[in-house]
């Protein structure tokens, strides 16, 4: 009988080590003993990880195999590091010497825990972070000099580790050495910084205090100290303000955060899933809008989310982690689906949560690939024809489409759906015309579908999400519409009040030149302050010193740019054309007051007999080689000006096209 039971104890024994051993894969599933139901683990044991897996002891003395999946969590109330396991529903707490963190990071081959202080303003990496228990005091084991100022966020790749700081909107990029931090480059960026992720080489930063996203392609090759502009950014629609943001390359999926309104840090945050993003991103302009239609947001009183910080993402289960600043809490949320008033699965206290990140064997370096599908192209119409003109970046002409229309004035290229939407002076309609990658050279075509024929005189159109604004010159109105991919709706007509011309989005803000003058009027949330019919009036009207007549305007929301032309007199439509050149163009349209004037000193301006400009009607503007192209329909060209925004005076173009009656241009910059 002794020796029964003593083959059965050593049996168990055996079963229980085989349990943790180190050929376990850490997906076996095994039902938690009665006493753990909540999980793996009660309270705030500590787990023991076991080859990738995590076997853990529960309160009777039993073990039970999962996943190991750590949430690291700083705070802004005592700087310590909390280390929560979702699948064993325990909780560490290291206790730093830091009284203030945002931003963290952790790097498990190396059992390394890295974090950016905001009381002490330096890295501090602290070691062997699994052998650590809760409650214990740690000391860094190195750290950075204390180079930061506010530091929100930190992005690792390699062994380049880089922070945003938006006490002075800077990048500071580290190289980690191992034993130390060295401050390899300041970045300074022209917006304001928070969040921060990799996505390959390319890193994407929210715009605090808006809904946009930017992104540097191949940021640390460009790294350099100075101001950096983005090589693009987009409005991601739905968000008020964003924070947070975390990108898994398994899913292909980015989660960005809203905190609605600063001043509400308890009831109206949410986070938004972009699947599929790279497809999504990638097809987008440069000042282009991500619609709310193509992603899922989570937000409503049972989310628990006011002032949701920062986010955190686990492939595996699909599940979005939150810190939530404002109500104190790390919660968590599964199931998602179609998003809406979700309630948290992960829910707990944490006093001025800040900064996240979610570890696994699973994903951690799930960063995905950087970027490769960025193009230039410039679409051109005419009023003599109707064709389509496609030029690439270099302003070669690559190939020419012929319409039913036989003069159009007004064209924008919706990457989505890969169509033409082009405003028909002929048939006084806007017209979609879908497929259009795959149309050859010299084809003729015909649109999918039309508008209703109610344009007097179309200029220029203006397109943001699925809206299109049309101005219309004879009657000076802008008409908008909304389309879906089968008509047009006319959502509202406008009377502007002045002759119109020119129209060009500046994020939700529209920006309309005042022809037979050289105004520039301003409507700031065009498309939701403007919902009834008949006269508006723009935000503030401007005069644009050393403009005669202005037509064409573009804007660049990556580089912050505007330029607008000066046709000077219609009477003389072959010499005396040009077009002006603004830089920090929203810090100085900020600072003049409706009915100021924006100094020429503030602009450079390019015209003279070498120009070939003589009615620039229409103009693009491309950030990727600060290149300008003009619509020229007096000497019938399509020009391009290259580093633009070095040149000045009476420069001749770098390339000069052919092109009867040229109208108007748009240039698709992704």
């Amino acid at each position: 009988m002794k020796k029964s039971i003593f083959y059965l104890a050593m049996l168990m024994g055996a079963l229980f080590m085989a349990s943790c051993s180190d050929d376990d894969d850490g997906m076996v599933d095994v039902t938690p003993d009665s006493t753990c139901d909540d999980g793996i683990m009660n309270g705030d044991e500590t787990g023991v990880d076991c080859g990738g897996s995590m076997c853990e002891p529960c309160g009777d003395g039993m073990t039970v195999l999962g996943r190991r999946t750590d949430l690291f969590v700083t705070n802004n109330d005592n700087g310590n590091i909390s280390r929560y396991s979702v699948t064993g529903d325990s909780l560490v707490t290291l206790m730093t010497t830091t009284t203030a963190a945002e931003g963290i990071y952790f790097d498990a081959s190396a059992d390394v825990v890295y974090q950016a202080s905001r009381s002490a303003l330096q890295l501090e990496a602290f070691a062997d972070v699994s052998a650590l228990m809760d409650g214990d005091a740690v000391t860094a084991s190195y750290t950075g000099a204390s180079d930061l100022e506010s530091p929100r966020e930190l992005a690792v790749n390699g062994s380049s580790f880089v922070v945003a700081d938006n006490g002075s909107n800077t990048f500071f990029v580290y190289e980690n050495t191992g034993s130390g931090f060295t401050l390899t480059s300041t970045v300074e960026v022209p917006f304001p910084v928070w969040g921060i992720t990799f996505k390959g080489d390319d890193l994407y930063a929210v715009v605090d205090t808006t809904g946009d996203l930017a992104v540097y392609y191949d940021f640390l090759s460009n790294a350099n100290n100075g101001v950096l502009n983005p090589s693009k950014r987009v409005t991601i629609e739905g968000i008020v303000r964003t924070h947070g943001i975390t990108y898994d390359g398994t899913d292909d999926v980015m989660v960005l955060t809203d905190i609605g309104d600063a001043a509400d840090a308890n009831t109206d945050g949410g986070f938004h899933i972009i699947s599929d993003f790279s497809s999504k991103f990638d097809a987008l302009s440069d000042g282009e809008l991500l619609p709310v239609g193509m992603q899922v947001r989570v937000a409503g009183s049972s989310t628990l989310m006011g002032n949701p910080i920062d986010v955190a993402y686990d492939s595996e289960t699909d599940a979005v982690y939150v810190s939530e600043i404002g109500n104190g809490k790390v919660l968590g949320f599964t199931s998602i689906g179609s998003g809406g008033d979700l309630s948290p699965s992960f829910n707990k206290d944490l006093a001025m949560a800040s900064s996240i990140q979610f570890s696994s064997d699973e994903t951690d370096g799930s960063t995905g690939d950087s970027s490769e599908a960025r193009a230039t192209r410039l679409y051109a119409t005419s009023t003599a024809n109707g064709d389509v003109s496609i030029y690439d970046g270099s302003g070669m002409l690559t190939k020419t489409v012929y319409t039913r229309s036989d003069a159009t004035e007004g064209i924008y290229y919706d990457a989505f759906n890969d169509a033409i939407v082009q405003a028909s002076r002929s048939g006084l309609a806007l017209e979609y015309y879908g497929s259009f990658s795959a149309v050859t050279n010299l084809a003729n075509i015909t649109a999918d579908f039309s508008g209703s024929a109610e344009l007097a005189s179309p200029r220029e159109i203006a397109v943001f999400g699925n809206k299109v604004v049309v101005s219309s010159n004879s009657e000076n109105k802008f008409y908008v519409y909304e389309y879906n991919g089968s008509n047009f709706t006319l959502l509202n007509t406008f009377d502007a009040g002045f002759d119109t011309w020119g129209i060009t989005f500046m994020g939700n803000t529209l920006l309309a030149v005042v022809d037979n003058t050289s105004d520039l009027a301003i409507y700031d949330n065009f498309l939701t302050a403007f919902t009834a019919d008949g006269a508006i009036a723009p935000t503030k009207r401007i005069t644009i010193d050393g403009i005669v007549r202005t037509h064409g305007i573009d804007y660049s929301e990556a580089d912050d740019v505007l330029v607008m032309t000066d046709i000077e007199e219609a009477s003389d439509a072959n010499t005396d054309g040009g077009f002006q050149i603004t830089q920090d163009f929203t810090a100085k349209l900020a600072a003049i007051n409706d009915g100021g004037t924006l100094a020429l000193s503030d602009q450079t301006r390019i015209a003279g007999s070498l120009t070939e400009m003589g009615n620039p009607i229409d103009v693009a503007y491309d950030h990727k080689t600060q290149t300008v192209f003009v619509a020229e329909i007096g000497n019938g060209k399509v020009l391009a000006f290259s580093d633009a925004l070095n040149a000045n005076g009476n420069i001749a173009p770098a390339v000069s096209n052919d092109l009867m009656s040229a109208a108007s241009i748009y240039l698709y910059n992704n």
